[in-house]
């Protein structure tokens, strides 16, 4: 009887651990007061992520025995370049390795570094020295101030009625020599630092950024700075084009926005009401990345996970030719936008990674993008994050178009991605370019600039790589809300037995900025081929609720989709708006308030 009591209690503590983890005997510590001299134990823990995963490195060498998880007290953990886990740092087919936050601590790895020594300067604005700048060690175009991003200084400014102005023209010479842009007279100040200055330009569907040579104010004429690249037609600067210019210091001029001085070496701010400098959090950031999982071909990271962490506070300079997009942030790197495409990073990276995850953790104040996983990443879950707040794409999947590198079979699930694009307005929620056997299921992704979710990067119904994906279950609305010629679910390419299935679509919205082809619950675009579509409901669109572009309604399967007025879909589709979205596990902890 004794026997059988000690099972029975044995077998419960077993379950207990399962659903929640207790610190084992050999996991590891680590905390902002620690030492990497101390053994990695929870009463002297490390003091660094990359010391506790360099004495993980040791036990890998010899051999895992068991799972090895390295637990984060709370507190702060800042990188001034990115964490990279490789081959020697991977779990084995029977033990994994995981780097997570303490149960119910905040833990935040951090790219920024803190501003401090503020004084009042001129009127309203405050002064801080930024260390390194001056000599040339550190720029930066973006500062978070108490949590939030904070307003590269800028006219026309983000608040007023009318936050762009139009071109009047653009010139770009023959020989790519000479790039000019002009105004209507009376619109462009006497601004000095005028080599700081930027220039958005949106187009279509992507923007450009570039960087000013010098400014002619009483001619109405901006000479941009060189190299010079030929952007898409449908893209580059125009008469009539919506533009504004950042980063001079003539344009800090109302409270929330900043400048930053390279010559002095000086930021400027001009706080917002209720904000005492004394006691504020400035950042700005260092690092253009925070994590890099980088395997080898033949040895790829297996069975590494990442769980309950924070990832804040990266910072992104302009490429040579400025930053001149084409599509879902890519963007042109030569002299013209047909051959090598960029792409804006992102803050966590990983290549040749199989079985491994990141779970549960947010991603916010980034400068680029979130997570990518490009080259031969399989069978990986990306699941329960927060991902807002982005410069550019939530989440990224794909790239390689060769069949032996594009990743299969990883899952994107329950993930809630919202306010992305905050720079780069030609941002997608869930991007999946090149990929096999993808799940993007059950994420709520909404608040955004473009497109919700795209899958495929062909423009033609040739044959490649990219099929049999899933995209299924997800609640996406509130898109398009600056650019055009996208949608809620926005597809390219011939894709055989990929499924379109049970998701709830609505309100692709219509900008006064838009200019260009019509906004979609769902566009079709060119050679998109062999889908499945079935059980979804879209309504409330600016434009057609489906619309397809140089590819056929006829090289797709339909059944059971709910397409019209809200009035009349949202009774025959209620069963999918019930399943769409978070699922009840993730709905309350990533506080869905969707409509």
């Amino acid at each position: 009887m004794r026997f059988v009591l000690a099972c029975s209690l044995l077998l419960a503590a077993c379950h207990v651990f399962e659903i929640a983890p207790l610190a084992a005997a050999g996991d590891l510590f680590v905390a902002p007061d620690g030492s990497d001299t101390n053994p990695g134990t929870q009463e002297k823990p490390f003091a660094t992520i990359a010391g506790a995963r360099d004495a993980v490195r040791h036990r890998i060498a010899e051999g895992l025995t068991s799972n090895v998880t390295v637990y984060l007290l709370a507190g702060t953990y800042r990188v001034a370049e990115p964490l990279v886990f490789g081959p020697e740092d991977s779990g084995d087919d029977n033990f994994a390795v995981t780097y997570a936050a303490q149960p119910g601590q905040a833990v935040v790895l951090s790219g920024g570094q803190p501003i401090t020594g503020w004084k009042r300067g001129e009127g309203e604005i405050w002064i801080a020295p930024a260390p390194g700048v001056q000599e040339g060690k550190w720029n930066f175009r973006h500062l978070f101030v108490n949590g939030r991003r904070a307003v590269r200084a800028r006219t026309p400014n983000v608040d007023a009625e009318n936050p762009d102005w139009q071109l009047k023209g653009a010139d770009l010479a023959a020989d790519l020599s000479r790039y000019t842009l002009t105004f209507p007279p009376g619109l462009l100040g006497a601004w000095s630092h005028q080599a700081d200055i930027e220039v958005m330009v949106a187009g279509n569907w992507e923007i450009n950024r570039l960087p000013v040579q010098s400014i002619d104010h009483d001619a109405g004429v901006v000479v941009l700075a060189p190299p010079h690249a030929q952007g898409h037609d449908a893209i580059r600067p125009g008469p009539g084009r919506w533009c504004h210019f950042e980063g001079a210091p003539e344009l800090l001029d109302q409270p929330g926005e900043w400048y930053l001085d390279r010559p002095t070496g000086t930021l400027r701010y001009w706080p917002l009401a209720g904000e005492d400098m004394q006691t504020a959090e400035v950042i700005a950031p260092v690092a253009e990345r925070l994590v890099e999982v980088k395997g080898l071909p033949d040895r790829p990271v297996r069975n590494l996970h990442f769980r309950g962490l924070r990832f804040e506070h990266t910072g992104l300079g302009l490429p040579e030719v400025g930053y001149l997009g084409i599509q879902a942030c890519h963007h042109t790197t030569g002299t013209k936008w047909t051959g090598t495409w960029g792409r804006v990073p992102a803050a966590i990276c990983w290549n040749y990674v199989e079985r491994s995850s990141l779970e549960d953790s947010v991603l916010t104040r980034l400068g680029g993008c979130g997570v990518e996983l490009v080259t031969s990443c399989h069978d990986n879950l990306i699941q329960g994050n927060e991902i807002t707040d982005v410069s550019g794409n939530g989440i990224m999947l794909g790239g390689p178009r060769g069949e032996a590198e594009v990743p299969q079979r990883n899952r994107i699930r329950n993930n809630h991605v919202h306010a992305c694009g905050v720079e780069y307005y030609g941002a997608v929620g869930i991007w999946v370019g090149f990929a096999q056997q993808a799940e993007i299921a059950h994420n709520l992704v909404h608040g955004l600039p473009y497109s919700g979710v795209s899958v495929g990067w062909q423009w033609n119904p040739e044959p490649t790589p990219c099929k049999q994906n899933t995209i299924q279950y997800n609640h996406i609305y509130d898109v398009m809300n600056r650019l055009c010629d996208g949608g809620c679910i926005y597809t390219l390419g011939f894709q055989p037995g990929t499924v379109i299935r049970g998701n709830h679509l609505h309100d692709a919205r219509r900008s006064r900025y838009a200019q260009g082809a019509p906004n979609n619950g769902m566009f079709i675009d060119e050679g998109s081929k062999g889908f499945l579509f079935e059980q979804n409901v879209i309504y409330d669109t600016a434009a057609e609720l489906v619309r397809f572009n140089q590819c056929r309604r006829e090289w797709h399967t339909w059944q059971d989709n709910h397409f019209g007025p809200a009035a009349e879909v949202k009774e025959a589709g209620q069963a999918v708006i019930a399943r769409a979205g978070l699922e009840p596990a993730y709905r309350q902890r990533l506080a869905d308030g969707s409509p």
